[in-house]
């Protein structure tokens, strides 16, 4: 799997609008993998094979094919995005040089994202504490 997604819910499916009906026949058969947050988690894998097997069968409406292309897309990582190496044509100093003032405006995104986080971590403490 491209994507880095390895297990899918029941929500998952049905956010790319499949029917109740859809995401039932799709799980039917499949045993959950895990549990997460009393949501049943499968295989991304069997979840692949599932969808293969409901595009194959004529009955199922075109509407219905899109929608499980579209899942079955997810699911092998691949989009619409066309990977570009912008640093191709520079030289290896110039790279490692782009590369590190990258590397150090993400540091500075991630220190703001920390102390935020910690902010609203203390904020939700001082609310759970006066209740």
């Amino acid at each position: 799997m491209g994507s880095g997604t390895e297990k899918v819910t029941k929500l998952h499916l049905q956010a790319f609008g499949l029917s109740d009906y859809t995401v039932k026949q799709l799980v039917k058969g499949l045993v959950a993998a895990s549990t997460n947050s009393r949501l049943k988690e499968y295989l991304a894998s069997d979840i692949k094979v599932s969808v293969e097997k409901r595009l194959a069968n004529p009955k199922v409406q075109a509407e219905n094919k899109v929608k499980l292309q579209r899942v079955l897309t997810w699911l092998k990582g691949e989009s619409n995005v066309i990977p570009v190496d912008f640093l191709k044509g520079l030289t290896p100093e110039k790279k490692i040089e782009v590369l590190y003032a990258r590397i150090q405006e993400l540091e500075t995104q991630e220190q703001t994202l920390t102390e935020e986080t910690e902010r609203l971590l203390a904020q939700a403490r001082r609310m759970v504490a006066s209740k």
